[in-house]
C-alpha cells in the first residue's frame, strides 16, 4: 500500500486551488445573493407595508381623538351635537399629511352614508350602499361591516389618485368607528407609494451588491495570485514530506493504545499515551536504544500475537505489559509498530469494575422497594388555617410538608418548608393569613403501589422534594419526601465511605477512590444535579483525608497540639471534579516558645506524609506548592491571623492573584473552631479602614480572569503543552466563581460553595432573582459540561482534564456557551462598576 501511494503523482495544483479556494468563495457570494433576495428583501417589503399600516392607524387615531374632544364638549354642554359635529367635519376636512400635503381623511357613518370627503364633495350626504370601485368592490359597505364587527380594521380597494379624478390606483385604508355619533373615520395609503419605495430599496441593494461583487473580484484575484504561489510551494514540498506522512498515517491506523514506531531497531516516534507512561519527551525517546525501553520476557506465536514484556520508565519504574508488533516499511527502511498495553493495570481495572458492578447490583432490592414499605407522614389542615398554625402542626409532626384540604375533605394543595421560606419569610408575609395563600396546587401524586425508583424519577423530572402518595381510591395516605428516596442513590456511596473508614493503607484508599469515576458517570447519566455530584466527590475526598490523617498519626504519634487540616480552593467550595489537584493548609494551636520548633516539625512531617499519600491515592500535588507540607502554609493560628492582616493591609492586584485561593477555606478535618476564628478575624479587619482599598484591588485581580470569549463572541482556545488548542472549561468557570467570592466576602458570608453564595446574595437582595437564576444556570452548564467531559475521558482510559476539543461540542453546546459568556461579561461589568466606587 505504501508503494502504491508513493507512486501516485500529485494532482495539478490549480485543481486543488479551484476546489478549495475559488469554489467556497463563489458559493459564499451566491449564498449572499440568495439570502439578500430570498430572505432579506421579502422581509423588508413586509416591514415597509407593516410600517405604513401602523402609520395610518396612528394618524386615524389622531383624527378620532379630535372627534372625541368635541364629543366631550358636547357632553359638558359647551356645544350642542350639531355644532360639535359641524366643528368636527371642519377640522377633519382640512387635515393633511404626506410629502406633498395631499393625503387626507374622510368620514362616513354606520348607515353607509358619506359625511365628508375633502376631494369628492359630491358624495357628502349621499348613501354609499351601492357605491363600488372600478373592480366592483363596495368599499364603504366593507368599512361599515369592519367597524360593526370589530371596531376598526384595514381594507384594500381601488380609488382616485389624491386629487386627480382621472387616475385610479390601488389603496389600503384603515377605518375606526366613533360610536357616540355613529361615524366612521378613515384614511389610506396608496400602494403605488409603497411599491416605489420598495423599488428604490431594491435599486440600492443592487448597487451595494455590485460594489461588493467588484471588491470580491479584486480580492479573489489577489488571493488567486498568492494562493497559486503557495500551492506551487506546497506541492513541491509534498515529496519531501511523504515519508513523514506515511509514518503518522500508519501510527494512527495501527492502534489506539501506547504506540512506538521503530525503524532499523531505533525508536523514531511514540504517541502521547506512551510518552506520558514512560515520562520521556519525544526528543529524549528517539536518542535511546530500543533495549533501554523494552525488554522481552516471553514470546510465542506469530509476530502479531501478544507477548509479555517489561518497559522501563524514565524514573526507573518497571512495569509488565502486553506487546504486539506489526512489520512496516517506510521508504526503503524496514521497521515495526509496537503496541503497548499495561497488563496489570488492565486486569486490576477489570477486577475493580466487576466488584463495583456487584456493589451496584446489590442496590437493586432497595431501589425496587415498594413505596408502601416507606415511612409516610400525613399532616393536614383546612384552607383557612392561619400560616403560623400550619407551621406549628408541621413542627409537632416533624414533617417538612402539610396537606391542605378542601371543605369536602379532599387534599387539594400542599405547603412545604421551602414554601414557608420562600413565600413567607423571604417576602415578610403576615403569618396570620390563611395557608391557602401560599399552598402549591395542583398536587403531584403517585400510587402507593409504585416503586421507589419510580418516585425518584418523578421527583427528578418535576424537580420536586415531596410527592403525595395515594391509595387505590385516590385518597391521600401521606407525603413521601426526597430524603427517603435519596437513600436509593446514596447507598453505593455509603458503601465506599465505609470502605474508606476501614482502609488499612493508602493503597486501599487508592482502590476505593478508583470507584469514584464510575459513580460520577452513573450519577450524570441518571440526571443527578451537578451540586449533588460535586458534593458526593467532596465527601469522598474528605473521608480519604480523614483516614490518611489517622494513619499518619498512628505512625508519628499523637499530635503535640490541636490542629485543623484546611481545604482550599475547589475542595473548600465542595466543587471538586475528576481532574483535581491538592490545595490545602494546616492550622495548629499556638504553643509556648520552647515547644514551637518541635511542634512545627511534627506538623510538617504530618503534612508531608498526608500530601504524599494524597498524591498516591489520586489527588495530584499542587504545582504552586499550596499544601500543608509547605512550611509557609503549615503555621499556628496567630501566624494565620497575621497572614490575613498583611494581605488586606498591603493588598495590590498582582499579590491578590496569588492568594485568591485562600479566601475559599473550609475545615476538612480537625478543629473547626480555628477556621471559624480565622473567618471572624478576616471580617473584623475587612470592616476596618482598609476595606475599600482591599476590595478595589481584589476586584482588579478578579477582573483579570475573563470568560474565554473572542472579540466577535467566538470561543477562545488554549494550547495545553504539546497538545492541539482546546477549550479550557476550568478557565470558563473561574470568572463566575470569582464573582460569587468577592460579593460573599463583602457581605461577610460564611458559605464557600458558589451556588450557596449566589443563593445568599439573592436572599439578601444583592442579586435580583433573574440575575441569580442566570448565574446559577451558567455555573450548572459549565460544571455539567466539565464533569461529563471528564467522565467520558475516564471511560476511554484517558486521564481526565479540563480541555475539550471543540469538535466534541454540538452546535447547541456552542450556542449555550456563547450565551453563558455574554451573561458573565455583563456581571463582570457590574462588578467593575460596583467596586470601582470603593477605590
Amino acid at each position: 500500500m505504501i508503494a502504491s501511494r508513493a507512486a501516485l503523482s500529485p494532482r495539478p495544483y490549480w485543481h486543488h486551488f479551484a476546489v478549495n479556494i475559488f469554489s467556497p468563495a463563489i458559493l459564499t457570494f451566491a449564498l449572499f445573493l440568495v439570502v439578500i433576495f430570498a430572505v432579506i428583501l421579502p422581509t423588508m417589503r413586509k416591514n415597509i407595508v407593516e410600517r405604513k399600516k401602523e402609520m395610518i392607524r396612528e394618524l386615524t387615531q389622531a383624527a378620532w381623538s379630535e372627534l372625541a374632544s368635541l364629543h366631550e364638549q358636547e357632553k359638558r354642554g359647551t356645544l350642542n351635537r350639531a355644532a360639535a359635529q359641524a366643528a368636527a367635519v371642519g377640522r377633519i376636512k382640512v387635515m393633511r399629511y404626506g410629502d406633498d400635503g395631499k393625503d387626507y381623511f374622510w368620514i362616513s357613518d354606520t348607515e353607509t352614508r358619506m359625511v365628508m370627503h375633502p376631494y369628492r364633495p359630491e358624495l357628502d350626504g349621499q348613501s354609499l350602499l351601492e357605491y363600488s370601485d372600478p373592480a366592483g368592490k363596495k368599499l364603504f359597505v366593507e368599512y361599515t361591516r369592519i367597524v360593526r364587527a370589530q371596531g376598526d380594521g384595514y381594507a384594500e380597494y381601488l380609488w382616485q389618485w389624491k386629487d386627480d379624478e382621472l387616475r385610479v390606483v390601488p389603496k389600503l385604508s384603515y377605518v375606526k368607528g366613533f360610536a357616540p355619533w355613529g361615524w366612521i373615520v378613515g384614511t389610506g395609503i396608496y400602494l403605488e407609494d409603497v411599491r416605489a419605495e420598495i423599488s428604490q430599496m431594491i435599486r440600492r441593494v443592487w448597487q451595494v451588491s455590485l460594489g461588493i461583487s467588484a471588491a470580491i473580484a479584486v480580492l479573489l484575484t489577489y488571493i488567486a495570485k498568492q494562493g497559486l504561489d503557495l500551492e506551487r510551494r506546497r506541492w513541491t514540498a509534498e515529496t519531501a514530506l511523504r515519508d513523514s506522512e506515511e509514518k503518522y498515517r500508519l501510527l494512527v491506523e495501527g492502534t489506539t493504545e501506547g504506540v512506538l514506531l521503530v525503524l532499523q531497531d531505533r525508536p523514531v516516534y511514540a504517541n502521547r499515551t506512551l510518552l506520558d507512561r514512560l515520562g520521556y519527551t519525544a526528543s529524549e525517546l528517539v536518542e535511546l536504544p530500543l533495549e533501554r525501553i523494552i525488554e522481552a520476557v516471553a514470546a510465542g506465536g506469530p509476530a502479531a500475537a501478544a507477548q509479555r514484556a517489561r518497559v522501563t520508565a524514565k524514573n526507573g519504574e518497571v512495569s509488565e505489559v502486553l506487546l504486539t508488533s506489526a512489520a512496516v516499511t517506510i521508504g526503503d527502511r524496514p521497521g515495526q509498530i509496537l503496541t503497548v498495553k499495561e497488563a496489570a493495570a488492565r486486569r486490576k481495572s477489570e477486577e475493580t469494575f466487576a466488584r463495583l458492578l456487584a456493589d451496584l447490583q446489590s442496590m437493586l432490592p432497595l431501589a425496587t422497594r415498594s413505596i408502601k414499605s416507606s415511612p409516610l407522614v400525613l399532616v393536614a389542615c383546612e384552607l383557612d388555617t392561619p400560616i403560623h398554625q400550619a407551621a406549628a402542626a408541621m413542627s409537632r409532626a416533624k414533617s417538612s410538608a402539610i396537606l391542605v384540604r378542601a371543605p369536602s375533605g379532599e387534599a387539594i394543595g400542599i405547603v412545604t418548608d421551602q414554601d414557608l421560606r420562600n413565600r413567607v419569610l423571604a417576602t415578610g408575609r403576615n403569618v396570620a393569613q390563611p395557608v391557602s395563600a401560599i399552598m402549591s396546587a395542583p398536587l403531584v401524586q403517585i400510587s402507593d403501589r409504585a416503586l421507589l425508583f419510580e418516585a425518584a424519577r418523578l421527583m427528578q423530572e418535576r424537580n420536586l422534594q415531596h410527592l403525595v402518595v395515594t391509595d387505590e381510591r385516590g385518597g391521600a395516605l401521606g407525603v413521601l419526601n426526597a430524603t427517603e428516596v435519596l437513600h436509593v442513590q446514596r447507598h453505593a456511596v455509603a458503601m465506599v465511605l465505609s470502605e474508606i473508614q476501614g482502609a488499612a493503607s493508602p493503597g486501599e484508599l487508592r482502590d476505593s477512590r478508583a470507584k469514584l469515576p464510575v459513580f460520577v458517570k452513573a450519577l450524570l447519566e441518571s440526571g443527578a444535579r451537578v451540586e449533588s455530584v460535586t458534593r458526593i466527590m467532596t465527601a469522598v475526598s474528605d473521608a480519604i483525608l480523614g483516614r490518611l490523617l489517622a494513619l499518619a498519626e498512628t505512625e508519628l504519634g499523637p499530635p503535640p497540639a490541636a490542629y485543623a487540616f484546611v481545604a482550599l480552593g475547589s475542595e473548600a467550595r465542595e466543587e471538586q471534579t475528576l481532574a483535581t489537584d491538592q490545595d490545602n493548609a494546616l492550622i495548629y494551636a499556638d504553643v509556648p516558645a520552647e515547644r514551637s520548633e518541635a511542634t512545627q516539625v511534627y506538623f510538617l512531617q504530618l503534612g508531608e506524609k498526608v500530601c504524599g499519600w494524597l498524591d498516591l491515592v489520586g489527588y495530584r500535588r499542587c504545582k504552586g506548592e499550596v499544601m500543608a507540607c509547605n512550611p509557609k502554609w503549615c503555621q499556628p493560628l496567630s501566624r494565620w491571623r497575621q497572614y490575613f492582616t498583611d494581605c488586606v493591609a498591603a493588598a495590590n492586584p498582582q499579590d491578590l492573584l496569588d492568594v485568591n485561593i485562600f479566601f475559599d477555606f473550609r475545615c476538612a478535618q480537625g478543629e473547626t473552631d480555628y477556621v471559624v476564628q480565622l473567618r471572624a478575624h478576616l471580617q473584623r479587619i475587612l470592616a476596618g479602614g482598609g476595606r475599600n482599598t482591599f476590595f478595589f484591588h481584589l476586584a482588579q485581580s478578579t477582573l483579570q480572569f475573563r470568560a474565554p470569549r473572542g472579540f466577535f463572541g467566538n470561543i477562545q482556545l488554549e494550547s495545553p503543552g504539546e497538545r492541539p488548542a482546546a477549550f479550557n472549561l476550568k478557565a470558563a468557570i473561574i470568572p463566575l466563581v470569582n464573582f460569587a467570592r468577592i460579593y460573599a466576602l463583602q457581605q461577610g458570608f460564611a458559605e464557600t460553595n458558589t451556588l450557596d453564595r449566589l443563593r445568599r446574595l439573592r436572599d439578601q437582595g444583592q442579586l435580583v432573582p433573574s440575575s441569580h437564576d442566570e448565574l446559577a444556570q451558567a455555573y450548572t452548564v459549565l460544571m455539567l459540561m466539565r464533569l461529563t467531559h471528564q467522565a467520558a475521558q475516564w471511560n476511554r482510559g484517558v486521564a481526565p482534564d479540563n480541555f475539550i476539543d471543540l469538535q466534541e461540542l454540538t452546535q447547541l453546546d456552542r450556542s449555550v456557551l456563547k450565551k453563558v459568556f455574554a451573561d458573565l461579561a455583563v456581571f463582570q461589568a457590574r462588578l467593575e462598576t460596583d467596586f470601582a466606587r470603593t477605590a
